[in-house]
């Protein structure tokens, strides 16, 4: 099947695939409109075409379909991209060495110079005569309205992109010549060996050039349009370093964020500032605060780079409320709660308690009003969900009511102890939905939405269960594939400032009711090595044995501490309880909070028929 053939089955969804992933603004899909990311407007001039399945500016004249948006947005090849479309579809596409190729034509236009209109309203903005000239600052008549024209010269002073901006106060309608190649605005006069300031519009350079500091670009069509990287590839590899003063608003915020990850961080600071822009600075804080800033910002130690002596002491006190409680009291005494930015690995044999484990602490967290992600390898969403509800209710038979079944009767959850329970849960307990994406060659998924998961909904919890058996099963280079998902963890953890318990078996060397240690791990030695924490789950099946499982620690890299919990198995409630001394330390979840008032009556059953 080819590449268009994929995106006439996909239709109109593309629409709405290319608004959301790019966030356009005032975006209505009942009347098909946006605004265009192309250029500045007040006003959507973009509209979806059903008939050839494209977004189109009337404004600008751009146009972007689903193969634009997945290889300049997200930044695919175009075989990825064609491959990401089958995807959507249910397809499969062979492809051979096809690739568009996009002929950009040179612009060749009549200007002329700025007229005393043009020149006061630059001044009114603090941007004088002379920095105009020096950007070379024309004028000319476009779609009706006398307009700035801004020239983008690479550095071989050759034009390939120009711009307009309607002049007058406030002017925000504008728009580019069609077909013409998306550059910096400013590479002819840029000093590769100092830093470079990159600004999201041209009144934002020709502000820091007014206040002094000449080395400074403008991205050509706004925050949401990154197409100039790849444009300008080679000659921003040569630049030493980069600050990126974006508007601050939240698109100027994700423009600065992914400039970061795609120059590089060792290179690339970010400026933040209570003002909308540059032009702002300027304007209401003088040339000499706007330079200040500037300067301030060179000084700082470049990314990747830590001067030691500006690092700020944490101390013990800082620590108190950021950790995680498992709910089993005498581990969390033992490593002080689970800590963000570190990995836990939980070990433990199948069919021994990992999964117990794991919805106790999941019960735990909830009660704790702390959001957390599963990911379970085996486990469908709605086993996951029954699992939990079961285990929260416990064996209190006024919220549960029974159902025959063909052998026994069956304790099941009373409506109104139903909805209590989701509501105890609600925007705090969220799942990796398999039915959507399918990780096991391809981890990359599960980080993406594992980080939407912690920057929108504010988890920081993240459980992946049973993930490494299907990297065994899939993996060409099993040690290495393992190795660097571990490393993907704990960089995650860190990055989101999160915690991380992953989930795994141990080797076959062992047999049942042995103990287990650290180097049991089954797959690669980097595993255990990378953990911050090693916790063990294992069933005791001696005669004489004291408890039915114990939850060890088998490494606390913080602290170097250890601890063996044990644990009674209550078959009624699905749960793990402590054993202290002879005594048994008791659980009671917080969701009866959310019931409403009821009359709750034991159901009319005779006792010994029970399953409890």
């Amino acid at each position: 099947m080819e590449a268009q053939e994929y995106k006439q089955r996909l239709g109109d969804r593309a629409r709405d695939i290319i608004a959301y992933g790019l966030g356009l603004d005032k975006y209505r899909p009942s009347r098909n409109e946006a605004l265009c990311p192309f250029h500045r407007e007040k006003t959507p001039s973009l509209k979806w075409d059903s008939k050839h399945y494209t977004w189109k500016c009337f404004g600008c004249g751009e146009t972007l379909d689903i193969y634009r948006y997945l290889t300049e947005f997200k930044h695919m090849s175009f075989p990825e991209a064609v491959r990401e479309a089958a995807n959507m579809v249910g397809g499969e596409v062979k492809l051979t060495t096809y690739k568009p190729v996009t002929e950009y034509r040179k612009p060749n236009i009549e200007t002329c110079d700025l007229s005393q209109e043009a020149i006061q309203y630059m001044a009114s903005r603090k941007i004088s005569l002379q920095t105009l000239n020096d950007w070379r600052v024309k004028q000319k008549v476009w779609n009706g309205k006398e307009c700035f024209v801004f020239q983008y010269f690479d550095d071989n002073n050759e034009l390939q992109f120009v711009s307009y901006r309607e002049i007058k106060k406030g002017g925000l309608k504008g728009g580019c010549e069609k077909n013409t190649k998306p550059i910096l605005w400013g590479m002819w006069h840029i000093n590769r060996k100092k830093p470079v300031a990159i600004v999201e519009g041209q009144l934002d350079a020709m502000s820091i050039w007014e206040a002094g500091y000449k080395n400074v670009v403008s991205v050509p069509s706004g925050s949401n349009n990154l197409s100039w990287i790849d444009h300008c590839w080679d000659w921003l590899q040569d630049i030493v370093e980069f600050i990126v003063w974006a508007d601050n608003d939240l698109p100027g915020q994700k423009m600065a964020n992914e400039l970061q990850i795609r120059l590089g961080k060792y290179r690339t600071k970010i400026i933040t500032h209570k003002r909308k822009d540059a032009n702002e600075v300027l304007f209401y804080e003088g040339k000499e605060t706007l330079l200040e800033f500037i300067g301030n910002i060179i000084e700082q130690t470049p990314a990747g780079i830590i001067n030691m002596s500006q690092v700020d002491y944490t101390g013990v006190k800082n620590k108190v409320d950021e950790g995680i409680p498992t709910g089993f009291y005498q581990l969390d005494s033992t490593i002080e709660d689970l800590q963000p930015e570190q990995l836990t690995v939980l070990v433990g044999r199948n069919g021994e308690g990992k999964s117990t484990v794991i919805s106790q602490i999941i019960c735990n967290c909830i009660d704790n009003r702390i959001p957390v992600f599963l990911y379970s390898g085996e486990m469908s969403t709605q086993r996951i969900l029954n699992w939990l509800f079961r285990q929260a209710i416990g064996d209190e038979k006024e919220y549960l009511e029974f159902v025959k079944t063909k052998y026994r009767l069956k304790a099941d959850i009373r409506p109104a102890a139903l909805e209590a329970l989701k509501q105890w849960i609600a925007d705090l307990f969220f799942t990796f939905d398999k039915s959507v994406l399918n990780i096991r060659k391809d981890t990359k998924d599960l980080f993406d939405v594992m980080s939407v998961a912690a920057r929108r909904y504010g988890c920081k919890l993240f459980i992946i269960d049973n993930l490494m058996s299907a990297l065994e099963e899939t993996a060409d280079s099993i040690n290495a594939d393992q190795s660097n998902f571990v490393q993907q963890c704990k960089d995650f953890a860190e990055n989101y400032r999160v915690h991380v318990i992953l989930a795994t078996h141990p080797n076959k060397i062992k047999g049942r009711g042995e103990k287990l240690e650290k180097e049991d791990i089954s797959g690669s030695n980097n595993i255990p090595n990378k953990a911050d924490v090693i916790i063990s789950i294992e069933r005791q099946f001696k005669n004489d044995r004291d408890c039915d499982a114990k939850l060890r620690l088998l490494k606390d890299r913080e602290e170097g501490r250890y601890t063996e919990v044990k644990l009674i198995f209550q078959e009624t409630t699905k749960r793990f309880l402590e054993l202290e001394g002879d005594k048994i330390r008791p659980i009671n979840y917080n969701w009866r909070q959310h019931l409403e008032n009821e009359d709750w009556h034991e159901v009319d059953i005779e006792e010994n028929a029970l399953p409890f």
